[in-house]
């Protein structure tokens, strides 16, 4: 790949932990960094699976680095290019033939801090642990409590991810939206909620004794500690994602999800 932006005469940017970690042979006109920043590249290129790209976005401060992904993982949702064809199919990016799509972000409030999330947050039950006992409310209206495994909220990019794999509804790319979805809830009221941007959700924890875990983008950040709570709402920053110029969310959606599980 970086034989192929020296081809194209596009200068590549590596991290040098990269080039340590993969050993990789770096030709003339790759510039290795100790780090990279938002002003060194104009895209980032990621290589592997729907998490290998969420984390790419986390690499630069406020998400605001767009990023290129190329499958080697299982679904590859946010994925623009396959494995096969590599090379062929990534030189019209290289030579600025795509577009950036936007992404709703998430900014989850906890303990003092505000962190931003490309896909969801999610409040989970301990490893190993009971469930929790969650409640939540939208703005200042008390919605309702109840014993699960936890809550999602999610994106609509984020949609496609453990929301739908707990029966959340999918959202158009197109929506400036977010879905509050429960996992595994003990109770027959619980139905997934799609909010507008202007609306804040607040998780609580009301379990006794037994803190819940959060994660944002699958990824651990912390406990939930009963009595605690954690406020989502959709960012005013936007995460980009670099997609080919034809792009279409539902086409993605249907070779992505609907042909993939009749193989």
């Amino acid at each position: 790949m970086l034989e192929l932006c020296a081809r194209e005469q596009v200068e590549a940017v590596v991290p040098r932990e990269e080039v340590e970690k993969h050993s990789l042979d770096v030709p003339a006109g790759t510039r290795v960094l100790p780090h990279v920043r938002d002003a060194e590249v104009d895209f980032c290129i990621a290589i592997g699976g729907d998490g290998t790209i969420l984390r790419a976005f986390n690499r630069f401060p406020g998400m605001q680095t767009p990023v290129l992904g190329i499958n080697f993982g299982n679904v590859g949702f946010l994925a623009a290019i396959g494995r096969e064809r590599i090379a062929e199919t990534l030189a019209p990016f290289l030579r600025g033939e795509y577009r950036l799509v936007e992404l709703g972000l998430l900014a989850m409030e906890h303990a003092g801090e505000r962190r931003l999330a490309v896909n969801d947050v999610v409040v989970h039950k301990p490893d190993g642990g009971s469930v929790v006992r969650l409640a939540y409310r939208v703005d200042d209206t008390g919605m309702d409590s109840f014993n699960c495994d936890g809550m999602v909220v999610a994106t609509p990019a984020g949609s496609t991810a453990y929301n739908l794999s707990n029966g959340g509804p999918l959202l158009s790319l197109a929506l400036d939206s977010l879905v509050l979805t429960a996992i595994a809830p003990h109770t027959l009221s619980a139905r997934p909620l799609v909010l507008s941007p202007a609306e804040k959700v607040t998780i609580e924890n009301r379990s006794l004794g037994a803190p819940a875990a959060l994660y944002l983008d699958g990824r651990h950040a912390g406990d939930l500690e009963p009595g605690g709570a954690v406020t989502v709402q959709l960012a005013a920053e936007k995460a980009r994602l670099v997609q080919s110029p034809d792009a279409d969310f539902l086409r993605n959606l249907r070779d992505k999800f609907i042909r993939a599980g009749r193989e």
